[in-house]
């Protein structure tokens, strides 16, 4: 009779531990963090615009456009404006309209002179190769518009999984913080079970072994949970209550 006694306080304490000890509803921030269908477009974006890929990938994207219109600017480096300008004496006009041409230079007026003009080299190849030059360079912009597309989606893939980690470890956390209470429990009825002559060492001690295993898997389980936690800020770029609570 007394053994029943013995098993069914064990399950009431078993029953009441776990009662006392079920994870707790959460603030209201930690409520909205775990429902993925409010939390999750939230994360995805504040990544977005934390993250130094997407840096990258807009410069090289506007690099890209710059380097696009130096090409096309570059078929007018062929053109060039020449000016000079001159004062002395120089074969020139009298007044009377008629040239003035003399061997000596002293003997011919003082006149001053400006001359302009525009002239053009380029080279053959560069001037048929143009269009294409110009067509490649539209690609590598097309290109780093995509390299980007494909970053973005990097990105939402990486929270999306930090995001799932970070579930099942609050999971696993709760599991673990039950399985501990019960282990607890069981290890004080073991104790007076023990005291009272009712169980011999060795149940105590594999008593004790499932008490010291719990205690170690609560310990690796909240390791756990706050290293997901501390990889989504690090992804973010944020504490994750002031993220959900600013919203």
């Amino acid at each position: 009779m007394k053994k029943i006694s013995l098993a069914l306080l064990l399950t009431l304490y078993g029953l009441v531990a776990s009662a006392q000890t079920a994870p707790s509803k959460g603030a209201d921030w930690e409520k909205k963090l775990f429902n993925s269908e409010y939390a999750l477009p939230i994360l995805i974006e504040t990544a977005l615009a934390n993250a130094p890929e997407l840096e990258n990938a807009d410069a090289a994207r506007l690099a890209s456009m710059e380097q696009r219109k130096i090409i096309r600017k570059n078929f007018y480096s062929g053109f060039s404006i020449n000016s000079s300008y001159t004062y002395g004496s120089m074969n020139n006009w009298n007044t009377n309209g008629e040239p003035v041409n003399s061997f000596n230079a002293f003997d011919a007026p003082l006149r001053a002179r400006y001359t302009m003009g525009l002239s053009m080299s380029l080279p053959l190849g560069q001037l048929l190769s143009r269009h294409n030059t110009i067509k490649n360079q539209d690609l590598a912009v097309i290109q780093a518009e995509g390299s980007k597309k494909l970053t973005e989606k990097a990105v939402r893939m990486r929270v999306i999984n930090l995001y799932q980690n970070l579930k099942m470890a609050k999971n696993q956390l709760e599991l673990q913080q039950q399985a501990y209470q019960t282990a607890v429990v069981s290890q004080e009825i073991a104790k007076k079970q023990f005291k009272s002559g009712e169980i011999m060492i060795d149940a105590m001690s594999n008593v004790q072994q499932a008490h010291t295993s719990a205690a170690t898997a609560l310990q690796t389980a909240k390791v756990n949970y706050e290293t997901q936690l501390l990889m989504m800020e690090e992804t973010i770029g944020t504490r994750l209550i002031d993220l959900i609570q600013s919203k």
